[in-house]
């Protein structure tokens, strides 16, 4: 039905003059969106007129769509795709909105509002969910409207050309939120503590889950380490009673301060650094482990061992920080939305022949979504890469963010821009300087 709607639709001759009173509309909401911070937004209706005829039929049904083009901006808005499906578990309706994809990412538009409680923040973070067919997604909150507890979230993932007219599933299962974060200052004497003998024990680093930082590729590499014994000492830290550190000692040049997270800890995190009276801050490498009953180290996330290069740090002149974070409560459900959604129509893609020291890149694609550069070898994360899109009015946008990824065992490196990209704009891409022409 709702085709041959849009078939007698296309039928109807537009004046040409309702098209700029249109165009005008749409601007003028984006005029008065920037000149306030109210959420809600009067869009006039020669500008749904616009709405209406660039997104489909469908869109003039959904209320969140509408809600969605007033938290956003209109640009963004015409390259959606209206989705408007719900799932509704433990007081909570989930709303996938709008969506749209390129040959490598999809995002999707989705809005969580609680129907019985008081459970949604504007700290609200996705914890156990899944998109069909994508990895490496990610999810961030671009809307909180505390009278209607609703909040508006971007969910961004890998594998777009594959999701291109196929059913897919997206799934929550929990979410975080009430989260409290916490600057600790460590009254401890460094010096004193350096001076004493340290016991360790044995960490297999193919056993742990993870954990961070510039040390702890090399820390892999050497396959077993020498970590602090746990539960040598407890020093709680200011206000925080989530965590506490249960050993600090030197091995081998290196600080190491090691914590014990409480039971409950579901994603309790945080970090150590030291800072000087300039501002001047350096951070640690992190390894997460567990141990067992006679404390032998074991795979798990019970303890964090935070390690410093004793050579960067001065322990009469920089003090030592803690930042932490705790979510306050864990909400868990069964929220399940299956949709289709389609890939945006502007795109410009061209072969390439450039050089980033580890692998070489064939060819690029422009769309809405971003820059991707694609090719071959084996790709260096800490490589840098500037990136760049030059306008038709001379402007410059840098796009700052990225993700990698091996698609088809080809490096796909997408530059992700903070707003969608208007392809009929754009004049040339630069890469590390290079100038292409689009």
């Amino acid at each position: 039905m709702s085709n041959i709607i849009k078939r007698e639709l296309e039928k109807i001759e537009i004046p040409k003059e309702l098209h700029e009173k249109s165009k005008l509309g749409v601007m003028k909401a984006k005029q008065e969106r920037s000149k306030s911070k109210l959420k809600k937004l009067v869009i006039p209706v020669v500008a749904s007129a616009t709405i209406l005829f660039s997104t489909g039929v469908g869109a003039a049904y959904i209320p969140s769509f509408n809600n969605l083009i007033a938290t956003i901006s209109p640009e963004i808005a015409l390259m959606l795709q209206p989705i408007g499906i719900s799932s509704e578990s433990n007081g909570i309706k989930t709303e996938v909105v709008a969506a749209m994809n390129d040959n490598d990412m999809a995002v999707i538009y989705v809005t969580l509002k609680d129907l019985t409680d008081d459970r949604i923040d504007e700290t609200l973070e996705l914890y156990d969910y899944s998109l069909t067919d994508s990895h490496m997604f990610n999810s961030q909150i671009v809307d909180y409207d505390k009278k209607t507890n609703t909040v508006t979230l971007r969910i961004q993932g890998n594998g777009g050309k594959s999701l291109n007219d196929k059913k897919m599933n997206l799934n929550i299962s929990s979410f975080l939120s009430k989260k409290q974060t916490f600057e600790a200052p460590v009254d401890i004497n460094l010096s004193e503590i350096a001076a004493k003998s340290t016991q360790t024990v044995q960490l297999d680093m193919e056993n742990t889950p993870g954990g961070g930082g510039d040390m702890y590729q090399k820390l892999k590499e050497q396959g077993v380490i020498q970590v602090l014994k746990p539960n040598e000492t407890k020093i709680n830290l200011p206000k925080i009673q989530f965590t506490h550190i249960s050993n600090i000692g030197i091995i081998n040049n290196h600080l190491h301060i090691q914590t014990k997270w409480t039971k409950d800890n579901v994603d309790d995190h945080g970090y150590f650094y030291f800072v000087d009276e300039s501002g001047k801050e350096i951070y640690s490498s992190s390894i997460n482990f567990g141990i067992d009953k006679t404390g032998d180290t074991v795979y798990g996330n019970e303890y964090t061992e935070y390690i410093f290069d004793r050579d960067n740090v001065d322990f009469e002149k920089q003090k030592l920080q803690g930042h932490f974070v705790s979510n306050g409560e864990y909400t868990t459900g069964n929220w399940n939305t299956t949709f289709k959604i389609q890939s945006v129509q502007d795109e410009i893609s061209d072969n390439l022949n450039m050089n980033f020291e580890t692998w070489d890149s064939n060819r690029f694609a422009v769309s809405p979504l971003g820059v991707t550069l694609s090719g071959n070898g084996k790709f260096n994360k800490s490589a840098k890469i500037d990136l760049r899109v030059k306008m038709n009015d001379g402007s410059v946008q840098t796009l700052d963010s990225r993700t990698s990824f091996i698609e088809d065992k080809k490096i796909k490196l997408k530059f992700i821009p903070s707003s969608p990209l208007e392809i009929s704009k754009i004049k040339s891409i630069l890469i590390n300087g290079k100038e292409i022409n689009i």
